[in-house]
């Protein structure tokens, strides 16, 4: 699906070496990507990688000539690879994989860039035979840390006063 704003690229998506595109990509207007100051890239595991200890697991947010995101039309926005399938990131659900603000380089692509790049998607390289299960998207709002979330669902209640 051809998204005209900053949202969800991948949910609960299961990838392999054969499934390398985000499930939605999206097409900014002028107007829409004028007014960005902060872009969240955020990938998170939603289910624990599977595979060896070679494989290699790449994510890559690029700007494209096509929403097909033909690799020979793209360009690389930003990029995270780990080889480790023990990597925390990889071997625990609900892990960010990655979470970067690539606002002011993406709006600075997409005006260099947008007539001849206007979407924004997602690749996947897997190694064959790795699997992992992702959550992806780009937004104008920062994501909740470790740390937020175990304040906003502490069971710890405010203290009495003596």
């Amino acid at each position: 699906m051809i998204k005209p704003y900053l949202s969800t690229m991948s949910q609960a998506q299961a990838i392999t070496a054969a499934d390398e595109d985000s499930e939605d990509v999206m097409q900014l207007e002028a107007a829409d990507y004028n007014s960005i100051t902060d872009a969240w890239w955020v990938v998170d595991t939603n289910v624990k990688a599977a595979g060896d200890d070679s494989d290699t697991f790449k994510f890559e947010l690029v700007l494209s000539q096509d929403a097909a995101l033909t690799p020979e039309t793209n360009k690389q926005v930003c990029c995270v690879e780990i080889t480790d399938i023990a990597d925390k990131r990889l071997a625990t659900a609900g892990n960010h994989i990655i979470s970067i603000n690539v606002g002011k380089h993406l709006k600075d692509m997409l005006e260099d860039d947008l007539s001849d790049y206007p979407y924004i998607g997602q690749l996947n390289t897997l190694s064959a035979g790795a699997t992992i299960s992702i959550d992806a998207v780009l937004s104008n709002s920062e994501p909740p840390t470790i740390d937020h979330r175990m304040v906003t669902v502490s069971p710890v209640s405010t203290p009495s006063n003596p």
